[in-house]
């Protein structure tokens, strides 16, 4: 079942085969439909999934316009982490953009895991750092690229996603006004 998940986890560090067994019974699989909401505003992160199958979309309200911070597709860990980390409500919205498969484990778990070994614990900082890393880069890329920079930047990272994710949504993540998204799409063709 995790074999994906072993492999995303070989980037950090490697599991031993007693660490590999523990991990596997700690970790659930879910089938989702599109559109379902895996965590609302007020809710208590508990999850950490991982995408086998599927596309997540994680968003915020900013006054009654949805504003989405997050795309995910396969391969991807994802979650409302403010509120997984410090147990204050969500602020986020994270729901599947399609039929999707993931594969996730939930905060207790994953502090079992910690304290049985320190090889999970070094697993858990580096996951971290990776993610914030690229949190970072692209809040950077979004202050300082231009729009049509900022299109070509997710083609390359994820070809895919123009054809799974309507236009408004990608182009809320861009920040790109929804005329100009549909003007770089055609010119890309």
């Amino acid at each position: 079942m995790p074999e994906e998940v072993f492999a995303y986890i070989s980037k950090f560090i490697t599991l031993t085969e007693k660490e590999k067994e523990l991990f596997r019974e700690h970790v659930q699989i879910m089938t989702c439909f599109p559109r379902q909401a895996l965590t609302q505003i007020g809710d208590l992160e508990q999850h950490i999934y991982f995408i086998k199958k599927g596309v997540l979309r994680k968003f915020f309200y900013k006054g009654k316009e949805e504003i989405t911070s997050q795309l995910s597709m396969e391969g991807d860990l994802v979650c409302c982490s403010v509120s997984f980390l410090s147990g204050t409500p969500s602020e986020f919205v994270l729901e599947t953009m399609e039929s999707a498969t993931l594969l996730f484990i939930t905060k207790s778990s994953l502090e079992t895991l910690f304290s049985f070994s320190y090889n999970f614990e070094k697993m858990g900082r580096l996951v971290w750092l990776e993610w914030l890393l690229s949190r970072e880069e692209w809040d950077i890329s979004r202050m300082i690229k231009t729009p049509r920079e900022r299109f070509n930047m997710l083609l390359r990272e994820k070809p895919g996603l123009l054809n799974r994710v309507p236009q408004k949504y990608i182009a809320s993540l861009l920040n790109i006004e929804p005329e100009n998204f549909s003007r770089y799409k055609k010119t890309n063709k």
